[in-house]
């Protein structure tokens, strides 16, 4: 995993927090990477409904993977591989 910087940090909690509907603790942020957040994330959201900025996201994953089943039930709580695929999507 590569080193990221402390605006890199930032601007990823950011953009986790926003699409996620979820709050990270300032020091959490530095010190876990994308399956740590995956992780963390899951437990969170696994009775909550991916807002309308998250649904476009993972339709956008969906085509751009080839992985229909990213944009299948966005009516329904999260998914882990859905969870997974942005997390990717942000560290890459």
């Amino acid at each position: 995993m590569r080193t990221m910087d402390s605006l890199e940090t930032v601007e990823i909690a950011m953009f986790v927090e926003e699409i996620f509907g979820t709050d990270i603790l300032e020091g959490d942020a530095e010190h876990v990477g994308p399956a740590e957040i995956v992780d963390w994330l899951e437990p969170y959201l696994s009775n909550r409904r991916p807002n309308g900025q998250a649904q476009a996201l993972l339709r956008k994953l969906a085509k751009i993977q080839q992985r229909p089943e990213l944009a299948e039930g966005l009516d329904g709580t999260w998914r882990r591989e859905q969870i997974a695929a942005i997390i990717r999507e942000i560290f890459r």
